[in-house]
């Protein structure tokens, strides 16, 4: 911890690989009320002191503690849940990165947020720890600072190390230090990509599509069958553009023509989009918000945000995405 030109105390994050200082991204794990609000308690009193905006996304047992702690401060921070804001990780990096670059007259947004660390499912908990390494590129500019809870009383030992790989700085006992395992973001999204996705159920629904003008009769098809399957109508009209924007790139940037598979698992649809093309040379492709004013190129990004989980994995033999939403 140091002090700026201004006097107020700045954490230095490390190199986040893209040359970017302003963000501080930790990991606090913590074992006690005692151990939370030891950092947190003075992470909020530092920006209410300068009138740096502040958020809480945690657990309504944590947020208790804050408000207690906090007392008559407490009317000062936004409290949110971290149910919510952690269910789709894509949308919640989207929501950040509006709020810093609205910023005004150089506040510095404040956030602790407690993520979640049950999942249903393994390439849930991927996901979850793919959005932690992910702030560390697409806000590595930003004027922000992050405090990210985890209590290792109920986490689990694969939760901890990813902690560790995720954010450049940890909190652990009471201590902030670089962590000594952080992965580059890059390396870490590529690593999330490694295991092959599983294989297509023999009955899903089998569409060839080789030209754009062949789009229209593939997003009315996919209109039809999300409403037989029962997701609601918004749903419906995003899932259908996540979709046309994904076979849009595997004709314009594949190899010209796809084929679209689809089919229901108990909750979940799932529509999968495969070319044979050269494969994308980004590992991070579609996974960053967008350069303002940046033209085109955005359908993998929109992609991502229509849908509740989007899988994919890109090769030199071609290009799968793999496009789920969930069902009532």
């Amino acid at each position: 911890m140091v002090r700026g030109e201004d006097g107020r105390r700045v954490l230095i994050s490390i190199d986040t690989s893209q040359g970017g200082v302003s963000l501080a991204h930790q990991g606090l794990l913590y074992r006690s009320q005692e151990e939370f609000l030891a950092r947190t308690v003075p992470f909020v009193r530092d920006g209410l002191k300068y009138g740096d905006p502040v958020w809480v996304v945690t657990t309504v047992r944590n947020a208790g503690w804050l408000r207690v702690a906090l007392g008559e401060d407490a009317r000062r921070v936004v409290f949110g849940d971290c149910g919510q804001w952690y269910r789709h990780p894509v949308r919640a990096l989207a929501a950040l990165y509006r709020a810093v670059s609205v910023a005004a007259d150089g506040k510095r947004l404040r956030m602790i947020g407690e993520p979640l660390w049950t999942a249903r499912i393994e390439h849930e908990g991927t996901e979850r720890a793919r959005y932690e390494s992910l702030i560390n590129v697409a806000l590595a500019s930003a004027n922000a600072s992050f405090v990210c809870a985890y209590d290792t009383r109920v986490v689990d030992s694969k939760v901890v190390a990813q902690v560790a790989r995720t954010h450049p700085e940890l909190v652990v006992d009471g201590g902030a230090r670089p962590s000594p395992s952080y992965t580059d973001p890059a390396v870490f999204n590529a690593e999330c990509d490694q295991t092959p996705l599983p294989q297509a159920p023999p009955t899903a629904l089998r569409l060839a599509f080789d030209r754009l003008g062949q789009l229209a009769s593939l997003r009315a098809f996919m209109t039809s069958y999300a409403t037989w399957a029962g997701a609601v109508p918004q749903s419906v009209k995003q899932f259908v553009q996540a979709l046309d924007e994904v076979a849009t790139n595997a004709i314009e940037h594949g190899d010209g023509s796809g084929v679209v598979r689809i089919w229901t698992r108990p909750h979940t649809m799932v529509c999968e989009v495969s070319d044979t093309g050269a494969g994308l040379r980004d590992p991070l492709a579609g996974h960053l918000p967008p350069r303002p004013g940046l033209a085109g190129g955005c359908g993998l990004w929109l992609a991502r945000q229509f849908c509740d989980l989007v899988e994919m994995r890109s090769d030199p033999t071609g290009t799968t995405v793999r496009l789920h939403l969930d069902l009532p």
